[in-house]
């Protein structure tokens, strides 16, 4: 953590010192829950230099450019995307059904709205919370959330989809395969066939022929196998795979203990195993946290998800990895609070 403590310390709002630290960090773990916050603060560091430089050059056009992205640009695009999380929102209700989860989206969309709504109150009657300051704490609370998880969110949208994208290796001693929800209790849902199909295609890319495959899901009390057992089931009717190829593990009951319990499978069978471990698209990054806090080697590969699912389900990821990260959000409230706090006294 040295060079981390050295570049904030001495080089804070330098986006080239930002950059380093990303790529060194990058390379020292792909996975680690720091690569998108740094990645987000090189951006913004990054964004605000080039803006300040064109200004100072005089360069008129360029500076109109970064203004007109920064104040009307951005502010569209988020607008947009509330009224496409409501319109997402009641197209996964139908085809979903009403569960809690399924409202996130739309809830988000609406309080999207909503805070562009409380804006232009704000805007209009400019004059009238002049006189009345108080009036201005919610609006500043408004603005700062706004402002903090919209960094956020871009942040691990953009470090997810790159994190998906890249190049997978061929030599992976095991290739885990998270469960999921079965048909009937006993058969393989379409979106656990997809796991389970992009899995076999990356076995039979392989260049180590001695890879095994680790169908990975306990017994859910609605379920009459395993999901383990209904992937092997699956895998053994469909393809040529030999069922030796095809391990078990039916003890999970959640993402972390499917990597956990596969991770000790692994290793009661090869010395310091690497692991390739499939699971949908959107959840392929935390998965991959998840892998670096148990010390697993290895990458993960995602199989495509239904276009209207993705919003609702990726949201969720990011509430997670927000869960995770509450010290710091609590230590950023803190900080604005005081802040605010001063400002009134």
């Amino acid at each position: 953590m040295l060079p981390f403590f050295f570049l904030t310390i001495f080089a804070i709002p330098n986006p080239l010192c930002w950059g380093f630290l990303l790529v060194w960090s990058f390379f020292r773990d792909n996975r680690s829950l720091l690569n998108p916050i740094v990645m987000m603060i090189f951006l913004i560091f990054g964004y605000l230099y080039l803006a300040q430089l064109s200004y100072q050059l005089g360069l008129e056009l360029l500076n109109n450019i970064f203004s007109g992205i920064l104040l009307i640009v951005l502010p569209l695009l988020v607008l947009i995307g509330g009224f496409f999380l409501i319109y997402n929102g009641f197209i996964l209700l139908r085809k979903e059904g009403r569960s809690k989860a399924n409202y996130f989206s739309l809830f988000l969309g609406v309080a999207i709205v909503l805070f562009y709504a409380l804006l232009l109150v704000r805007l209009t009657y400019y004059e009238f919370f002049l006189q009345y300051r108080l009036l201005d704490i919610p609006y500043y609370i408004a603005i700062y959330t706004y402002v903090l998880f919209g960094i956020t969110f871009t942040g691990f949208l953009i470090y997810s989809w790159l994190y998906l994208h890249l190049p997978k290796k061929k030599n992976y001693d095991f290739i885990i395969i998270h469960g999921a929800g079965l048909l009937g209790g006993e058969k393989v849902t379409p979106l656990l066939r997809k796991r389970v199909d992009k899995a076999i295609e990356a076995f039979r890319k392989s260049t180590n022929p001695a890879i095994q495959l680790i169908a990975s899901g306990g017994q859910g009390s609605d379920e009459k196998i395993s999901e383990a057992q209904a992937i092997q089931n699956y895998i053994l009717e469909t393809t040529d795979i030999p069922e030796t190829a095809v391990l078990l593990e039916d003890r999970s009951v959640n993402t972390y203990q499917n990597l956990l319990y596969s991770k000790q499978l692994g290793e009661s069978l090869v010395t310091d195993p690497r692991f390739l471990f499939v699971t949908n698209d959107y959840h392929v990054f935390r998965t991959s946290i998840y892998a670096q806090q148990i010390g697993m080697k290895g990458d993960g590969l995602g199989c495509n998800t239904a276009s209207y699912y993705i919003p609702s389900a990726f949201l969720r990821e990011l509430v997670a990895i927000i869960v995770r990260l509450k010290w710091l959000y609590f230590v950023f409230y803190a900080l604005f609070f005081l802040l605010i706090w001063a400002s009134f006294h």
